[in-house]
């Protein structure tokens, strides 16, 4: 179930091969920067037709912030890297072409504090910046494009889900592929060196890439033997081991206390994933027995499921263990929202919201969730005023206008509907979508002059970057 995500990709380049941009001649010296970033809009653009990408705020932003603060510390802080994160219990990470790493839930839910996971996020963001799966593009010099980017996006499903690889060979030769993946493993020991030093760069503690490892082996202990997918993808030598060791002797101790924030967005992936029922007996036991790395964490997983259950209650009780124990989080806050909302106190949901906004007024969840629940209120009004005050902020998030789209749906205006639910498929990568959404809004028959204009104009440059992406074709 959760392999037809990366299997969708692989199958959807493969049909279109054709329409990706050429390389140039083979004895360039590097992919150009626009073939990158239109080969990963077409990853995302696949990425976002799958449902099996998580797709929750809290999540995504936690993953995101991560991420950033992990780039600005890396060998190239201008880069632009975009993260999702797959609903699979596997525990792994990949990057791809165009500057897009993927994050399996299953790496969350094994890593036990912070510096662990950052270790594999530092890693993956080395093998962009020291541009590995370019290289191996670029080594391909007899092939012709579109089996070396067929090669290319075999060799990445293969580092993301090993048993993937006979499929992703169907489309290209073996010997290409097993090349493919000989070309990472001679990467690996750079990467280790780049992330490392990109991890101490962060602030977060070195010894979390050793640590990491160690839980890699206790996964494979419970696995039955079957190595976890990490592993298998980045393949780990004893010289490779004591390469790693050897570069922590460089590093002084640092004992570092995990943002709580890690834990939460730990407890909230337990609470969305599958075998819920099972998932809240163990919690149970857990916090029972006091086993456990993170009390907090396993507290708000529950409440979660608790409220998830219905069963309100035993959610509330969690709730105020962890407002009575634990400093003040928005994840926490969030969750109380959630809580207040399903026992139909909308009232002070709301209110909880707009206080909390005065706190963090940058926080997409409480941004989203009051306009969310203004538009469910009939309050389009409040709605769009609030979208409007943070359009600058998330200028590219697709979630904001389809928002907007919704207040204005809400209001009969059509012009300013469609606007922004072109704007909302624009940035979720599909330009042939929101081509057809801003054209809905030049024909509405609402919207006055400036408006009008100001649509033509947009679909004007939504259709030249189209024709752009065509001629390079």
């Amino acid at each position: 179930m959760k392999k037809t995500l990366l299997i969708f990709i692989f199958l959807s380049f493969i049909v279109t091969a054709n329409n990706l941009p050429e390389l140039g001649d083979y004895s360039s010296s590097k992919i150009s920067e626009s073939d990158e970033i239109f080969i990963g809009r077409q990853i995302l653009f696949q990425v976002n037709q799958s449902d099996s990408i998580i797709r929750d705020i809290e999540i995504s932003d936690y993953l995101d912030s991560l991420g950033k603060r992990l780039i600005n510390a890396s060998t190239d802080p201008a880069k632009k890297i975009e993260f999702f994160i797959v609903s699979d219990p596997s525990i792994n990470a990949f990057a791809m072409l165009g500057g897009v790493i993927g994050v399996h839930s299953g790496l969350f839910l094994a890593s036990n504090t912070e510096s662990e996971l950052a270790s594999v996020i530092s890693h993956e963001i080395a093998h962009i910046n020291q541009k590995h799966i370019s290289r191996f593009l670029l080594q391909q010099e007899r092939a012709s494009y579109q089996s070396t980017f067929i090669m290319a996006v075999a060799l990445l499903l293969a580092r993301s889900n090993p048993q993937l690889a006979s499929t992703a060979m169907a489309g290209a030769s073996a010997g290409s592929v097993q090349g493919a993946l000989d070309f990472t493993r001679e990467n690996e020991k750079e990467a280790d060196r780049v992330g490392i030093q990109t991890l101490n760069n962060a602030g977060f503690d070195v010894r979390g890439a050793r640590d990491f490892f160690t839980t890699l082996k206790q996964a494979n202990q419970f696995s039955g033997g079957a190595a976890p997918a990490f592993l298998q993808t980045h393949p780990i030598t004893s010289n490779r081991i004591n390469d790693i060791e050897d570069r922590l002797k460089d590093f002084p101790y640092k004992q570092r206390v995990d943002n709580q924030t890690f834990h939460y967005v730990k407890g909230k992936l337990k609470a969305l994933l599958d075998n819920k029922e099972d998932t809240k007996n163990i919690l149970e036991k857990n916090i029972k027995n006091k086993i456990y790395i993170n009390e907090g964490g396993e507290r708000f997983a529950l409440a979660y499921i608790y409220l998830i259950d219905n069963e309100f209650i035993k959610s509330y009780e969690q709730m105020q263990w962890l407002f009575d124990n634990e400093q003040s989080n928005p994840m926490l806050s969030q969750l109380y929202i959630n809580y207040l909302i399903k026992i139909n106190k909308v009232t002070e949901a709301k209110k909880i919201y707009e206080q909390n906004l005065n706190f963090f007024p940058s926080n997409r969840s409480f941004i989203y969730g009051l306009a969310d629940l203004y538009l469910e209120t009939q309050d389009s009004e409040k709605a769009i005023k609030l979208l409007k005050e943070n359009e600058q902020k998330f200028s590219q998030d697709p979630i904001l206008y389809k928002l907007f789209a919704k207040g204005y749906a809400n209001q009969g205006k059509k012009l300013l509907q469609y606007e922004n639910l072109a704007e909302a498929a624009y940035y979720n990568f599909n330009l042939q979508e929101a081509i057809i959404r801003m054209d809905l809004a030049i024909k509405a028959n609402d919207g006055d002059f400036y408006q009008k204009s100001r649509v033509e104009s947009r679909l004007k440059q939504f259709q030249k970057e189209q024709q752009i992406h065509t001629n390079d074709n």
